[in-house]
């Protein structure tokens, strides 16, 4: 019984040796299988006389008796119905435009008493970079043309993904691209992006570094976090690019605010979020935000800088499971669009995680976003219907002397504490405590150092502008 017992063993073993350290699968994929089942032929059986419906049978002989009737009372009747129908159409199509015309005014009304704003692909270059709207899409059309240059260009070298299309700018970042790959060995549909990198970036770009990235995305597998599965750098005309593969996850936590369809996770993000969306169920919000913070928790725990991306864009929403993604943007140097609002005031900088959860539960509730650090009392009073949530804002953002609640003391609110997290129950323990290497350490450690440096340079900057010249967005 022993021998038996290690040969198992050895040949687990051996199966493990021989699984290789990049496989490029998600081991937390949410997708579940179909269940296939044939359907059972429903069974008919003859009427007898007295089960036939009398008023059937009535208009059936009508109708036999009128295909007997002359062709010119036929072709009255079908001048008229010419004309009824011809009505019809005048009149559907005067719903359609009027429909239009109400959204179009509903739409302007809600943009103005929300206080939303309309972005567009170019818009933060001012109008000293594009003075008409010709020279702007002349401008975007260069950059994806040059954008697919360079993903054409990395391609090439590679045996393992082959070009499918190029999307349309699905995130905010006007200059980071889109491309639909595919995996030629798992056979696999996959998410390529492409943006130069940061002028901030704390690291030193190099090939070791390369592995090292690589190395850590696989080490933080989640059922919470949306994986990496390649990163690689390429250099075109002087200038150094990211690129990232990830699998295609058809809907963010912002695309299900805003009701929009999966099939339409690709459009353009200045065209998708016009309209404001609708509040989510409060047991919703409650699991999605737990799911949030328990990933928030799992990067805290390895070592991973304080996450400054996190908004509802940066959130898959995978079969009902929500999953954090663009962890490179903190590695990277790379900030999102709300970090001007969310660290506004310098004496928070360690929280700028549990800011932007705030942010994030206040759009799932309202249906639009935070354009101040801290919701006002107008805002407030828009998720009146959820009074757990209010209680959880006022824990975040309304605490004396600046103290802001960790992601510990979130977790253990009775908001999210008896949530059943059924993903984690069958993942192995090994995958939450993933052996992390030397070079994967000190990677983390020194952009935590820089980031820190940076952090206190910019409380010392602001604490020696005088109080009454000091802004606060």
């Amino acid at each position: 019984m022993f021998n038996l017992y290690q040969n198992m063993n050895r040949r687990e073993e051996g199966e493990n040796r021989r699984e290789p350290d990049m496989t490029g699968h998600d081991r937390f994929c949410q997708v579940r299988p179909k269940s296939r089942r044939k359907r059972r032929q429903v069974t008919r059986r003859a009427q007898s006389a007295i089960e036939l419906d009398t008023e059937a049978m009535l208009s059936a002989r009508g109708v036999l008796d009128r295909r007997g009737r002359s062709a010119s009372i036929e072709d009255d009747e079908s001048e008229e119905e010419k004309g009824y129908q011809l009505t019809n159409k005048i009149d559907s199509l005067a719903k359609i435009l009027f429909n239009r015309v109400t959204a179009a005014r509903n739409r302007e009304q809600n943009d103005i008493r929300n206080g939303r704003h309309q972005y567009t692909a170019l818009d933060c270059y001012g109008p000293s970079a594009c003075e008409d709207v010709g020279e702007c899409m002349e401008m975007e059309k260069r950059s994806r043309i040059q954008a697919l240059t360079i993903c054409q260009s990395h391609l090439k070298g590679s045996t393992r993904y082959s070009l499918t299309k190029q999307l349309n700018n699905v995130g905010s970042r006007v200059d980071k691209h889109w491309f639909a790959v595919r995996d030629t060995t798992l056979k696999a549909d996959r998410l390529l992006t492409l943006a130069p990198l940061s002028r901030n970036c704390p690291i030193n770009i190099c090939s070791s570094i390369r592995e090292t990235l690589n190395h850590l995305f696989l080490a933080l597998q989640h059922p919470y976090i949306c994986p990496v599965l390649d990163l690689d750098f390429k250099e075109f005309r002087g200038e150094n690019y990211v690129i990232l593969v990830q699998p295609i996850n058809q809907g963010s936590l912002k695309d299900l605010i805003y009701g929009i369809e999966r099939n339409c996770w690709n459009e353009d993000w200045s065209q998708k979020y016009v309209t404001r969306g609708k509040g989510l169920p409060l047991p919703q919000v409650q699991r999605l935000g737990r799911q949030i913070l328990e990933a928030l928790l799992f990067l805290k725990e390895r070592g991973f800088p304080t996450v400054t991306h996190l908004h509802s864009g940066n959130v898959i929403v995978q079969n009902g499971v929500a999953r954090l993604a663009g962890l490179e943007n903190t590695l990277l140097g790379f900030t999102s669009r709300i970090y001007p609002v969310v660290t506004s005031r310098s004496s928070h900088l360690n929280f700028i995680d549990t800011i932007c959860f705030g942010h994030v539960l206040f759009e799932m509730c309202a249906g639009y976003e935070l354009c101040s650090f801290k919701p006002t009392e107008t805002q407030l009073s828009d998720i009146n219907k959820y009074p757990q949530i209010l209680e959880i804002l006022e824990l975040i953002f309304e605490q004396p002397d600046a103290r802001y609640p960790s992601v510990e003391e979130l977790l253990l609110h009775d908001l999210f504490r008896n949530i059943d997290l059924r993903e984690m129950r069958s993942a192995p323990v090994t995958m939450f405590r993933p052996t992390l290497s030397p070079p994967v350490v000190n990677l983390l450690d020194g952009i935590k150092r820089k980031h820190i440096n940076k952090s206190r340079h910019r409380s010392h900057s602001a604490g020696d502008v005088p109080a009454a010249r000091r802004i606060y967005w």
